[in-house]
């Protein structure tokens, strides 16, 4: 597969009679983005912007996404979910970059996340340096709530396409082409990524072309259908639990991997698990992942991530467990340590393996102080009441957890800090 990706840079966003792109400026005509959005479930749609440093808060943000289009192929633009099934990752996709679509959830769910753009939050987040085109939708009476998060996730694809079209006739600010080049790479070795997903019900999932991967066994994926939007998020009851859609479509594990290619090793492919709450489950896609990595990619090496809290880290000891202590194969583990902020760095992890000892850190339990926001954005106030270690102050300050604001603590590596232990 060969993926070129056309990525135009968004200096500003505005509101204008006619939606465009004039240089490094998007222009929306908001009622047409509201109308193009509208549907059954919702009773009403509201079309925002949102500047990097304006200081406005979006209480319950859900999924992010970057505005994309397959070009050539428009109709099969996010697969399965708003597109045709095709196998994507191969040709030509505009990109939209320093702006992305960011869903404003108007329900209750159980831990919602929160997105601010403030000086404060983009040291610990880069989703709050970036434009943010926001979608607000009410769900109409009667309305079930996952009817209308399905719809939400659905109208937040939609816009992400729309406004990537806009670009459609410009020239790019640069163009990188993925693929995996063949030739005779025998003397580096085979690096895979196994890349564990959170799917533990309806809309606290992951869709792989538009499907959850609930009861999936693991799957092998070209790197590039990833990048060109076949992983999608639709987790919105523990969204601080997986990224957005938004760090799939710039997987950094990936991009790294696809440009170290045929340079100091040979990306071997992409393996995808689901991990499950029942151990025999977690014992059984732990030995069929290992086994597809091992007889199907040839992998000498893999790098393992995972989302999800605690118990998903079983997942990951069961397969260093089989790939190391089964195959021979090398493990490096990219994780999180969530547990909490007491715990010293021995008590992070749940599992013990005589073969995990490699393993890279993004970050620990850490709580940021946002200063009181200039705007809201959304009116689900019983968001503010379940932010894990953090709670609202009269004047509005702002104490969360870095898992709690989006994008702040990333299970896959895309983050601004980590954390050393001694």
């Amino acid at each position: 597969m060969r993926l070129t990706r056309l990525s135009y840079d968004i200096d500003s966003v505005l509101f204008g009679e006619k939606s465009s792109i004039d240089g490094h400026t998007l222009i929306l005509d908001k009622l047409e983005l509201e109308r193009l959005l509208d549907c059954s479930e919702f009773a009403s749609v509201k079309i925002g912007i949102a500047a990097p440093g304006s200081g406005a808060r979006i209480l319950s943000v859900g999924d992010i996404t970057e505005p994309t289009i397959r070009i050539g192929a428009e109709d099969t633009t996010f697969p399965g979910l708003i597109g045709k099934t095709r196998t994507v990752g191969d040709g030509n996709s505009i990109v939209l970059r320093g702006v992305v679509v960011s869903e404003v959830v108007e329900v209750t769910v159980e831990i919602p996340s929160v997105m601010q753009l403030s000086e404060e939050a983009a040291e610990v987040t880069a989703l709050a340096d970036m434009w943010h085109v926001t979608l607000d939708a009410y769900p109409a009476p009667g309305v079930a709530k996952y009817d209308y998060l399905r719809a939400l996730n659905v109208a937040s694809k939609r816009a992400a396409k729309y406004l990537a079209s806009l670009a459609a006739a410009l020239e790019p600010d640069e163009q990188e082409v993925l693929e995996l080049k063949q030739g005779d790479l025998s003397e580096l070795p085979r690096v895979a990524y196994l890349a564990n997903v959170l799917c533990h019900r309806p809309h606290t999932e992951s869709l792989i072309y538009g499907a959850s991967m609930l009861e999936s066994l693991p799957i092998i994926l070209h790197p590039n259908e990833i990048l060109d939007g076949a992983v999608t998020n639709r987790n919105y009851d523990q969204s601080f639990n997986a990224d957005p859609t938004f760090i799939w479509q710039n997987h950094p594990v990936i991009l790294e991997l696809i440009r170290r290619h045929g340079v100091d090793l040979d990306f071997a492919g992409v393996v995808v698990s689901n991990v499950h709450h029942e151990l025999a489950c977690k014992e059984r896609n732990a030995i069929m992942s290992a086994a597809l990595l091992k007889h199907n990619l040839r992998a000498d090496a893999v790098i393992i991530t995972k989302e999800g809290g605690g118990h998903p880290q079983v997942d990951v000891g069961l397969q260093v467990d089989a790939l190391e202590g089964g195959y021979g194969i090398k493990t490096v583990i990219l994780i999180v340590e969530m547990l909490s902020m007491t715990n010293d760095s021995y008590g992070q992890l749940i599992f013990t393996s005589d073969f995990a000892n490699a393993i890279v850190s993004t970050g620990c339990t850490t709580i940021v102080t946002l200063p009181p926001a200039t705007e809201e954005i959304g009116t689900v106030w019983s968001a503010r009441a379940g932010m894990g270690e953090g709670d609202m102050s009269e004047t509005g300050e702002l104490k969360v957890n870095y898992r709690v604001l989006r994008g702040g603590q990333s299970q896959l590596g895309w983050t601004r800090y980590g954390s050393l232990k001694f």
